[in-house]
């Protein structure tokens, strides 16, 4: 069914617009994003620097990582639940409810923040809530897409997709929420977050998809079933085994160390928190951009080669003298890593896998990520307590660098898609 699908997907069908935003139900679903990635990229920044003040100095690293271990664990271990769900399930039902209870999750922030409560048990739980959620949202989010667009679109769907919700998550968000910290306080920053959380769930609830066919099974039975699909198709296993190179060697040790290199490396304000996170989220727009506008005929090989171009960036980043060394390193790092990786990735699954699957599929993606990266905070904590961030950033990024030449060399059912 994958090489049917892949097939296909090189057909044009007449007449059809590459465009996606022709399509009114993409440029609503596209809109959701913006808010939905906007309000949780601004937790990136807050729930850190709410950590932060309220630990001793040495126990800051050891801290913010097991707030993103408690945030990422219940995503990885309900990833593979919440694909299931969302080919049962409308769509449109589960981002509803998600982002309503990651809306209410950022109301008790407000309240922490605003009467100014020290201890920082709470956030443990709320990350572990958020992490629940955001195992429903993510799949029913991108197992909509394929259901509004025609198979030609689909690669720029993803493309502006990834604008869409990853840029704002890694720019919007991030750069946003430094700037509120800074100057309105973490209490406004936090209130920012209920607002637009709140306005992603009203958006996705305008947007109606076709039901779910019920297959007639138990959830076990279909997630086997996804399970056992997944395992015969190679290309779609190397994808998802690439997918969880990223998360252990790069967004794990960035998101523990960015507040530590700010403060202790370049003795900065906390407005450069968001600015630095903008400056990487920005590259992914730009590359994001380039790429909605050149087709590229070794999607897989270059797929392979994000994790070595844009992690060699993100080294000379762990180098950087000055933040604004810094700032420019990041910003090639997210042209050349991210933006590549995520649109690639994303829109060659959606290509390859079978629409029935599509919701397990792009759990099992997910999964690859969110399992992935609470490794990529613990070894990062650890790393950091004992060595510094600088040390940690470097460490990490160089081991990806072998990772990803040693895909391009042997992955051959990836780097061989078109």
């Amino acid at each position: 069914m994958a090489r049917e699908a892949a097939a296909a997907a090189e057909v044009p069908a007449a007449g059809i617009s590459r465009n996606p935003f022709t399509v009114a139900k993409y440029r609503a679903w596209w809109f959701a994003s913006v808010a939905a990635g906007m309000g949780v990229g601004i937790q990136a920044v807050t729930v850190p620097l709410f950590i932060r003040d309220r630990v001793a100095e040495d126990q800051r690293a050891a801290a913010i990582a097991a707030a993103l271990i408690c945030q990422t664990l219940p995503g990885a271990a309900l990833a593979l639940l919440g694909g299931v769900v969302a080919d049962r399930v409308e769509r449109r039902r589960v981002l509803v409810r998600t982002y309503l209870v990651a809306a209410a999750v950022s109301l008790v922030y407000v309240a922490l923040a605003g009467l100014e409560v020290r201890a920082v048990w709470p956030v443990f739980l709320l990350a572990a809530v958020v992490g629940s959620a955001g195992a429903f949202t993510n799949p029913a989010r991108q197992a909509m897409m394929p259901q509004i667009l025609a198979q030609p679109q689909i690669q720029n769907g993803a493309i502006f997709g990834t604008l869409a919700f990853m840029a704002t998550l890694q720019f919007g968000g991030p750069t946003f929420g430094g700037l509120a910290a800074d100057f309105l306080g973490l209490t406004a920053a936090f209130g920012a977050e209920v607002v637009l959380l709140a306005l992603a769930s009203l958006l996705f609830w305008r947007i109606a998809t076709d039901r779910p066919v019920p297959t007639g099974r138990s959830v076990r039975a279909d997630l086997v079933e996804g399970l056992r699909y997944v395992r015969r198709e190679p290309t779609l296993l190397g994808i998802l085994a690439l997918g969880t190179v990223p998360g252990v060697l790069i967004m794990g040790p960035f998101a523990v160390t960015i507040v530590l290199m700010v403060e202790d490396e370049f003795r900065a304000a906390d407005r450069w928190v968001g600015l630095l996170w903008g400056a990487f989220g920005a590259g992914i727009v730009a590359g994001s951009l380039l790429l909605s506008a050149v087709r590229v005929r070794r999607r897989g090989l270059l797929l392979a080669s994000s994790l070595v171009f844009g992690p060699a960036f993100t080294l000379a980043y762990g180098l950087a003298p000055n933040l604004g060394v810094a700032m420019a390193c990041l910003f090639a790092a997210g042209v050349l890593g991210p933006a590549v990786f995520i649109n690639f990735a994303v829109a060659l699954l959606q290509e390859q896998a079978d629409r029935a699957m599509m919701g397990r599929v792009m759990s099992m993606y997910g999964l690859a990520f969110t399992a992935s990266v609470p490794a990529g905070y613990l070894q990062a904590g650890i790393q950091a307590s004992a060595w510094g961030p600088r040390a940690t950033v470097v460490s990490s990024v160089a081991l990806c660098i072998v990772v990803g030449l040693l895909a391009m060399a042997f992955l051959r059912p990836v780097t061989r898609l078109r």
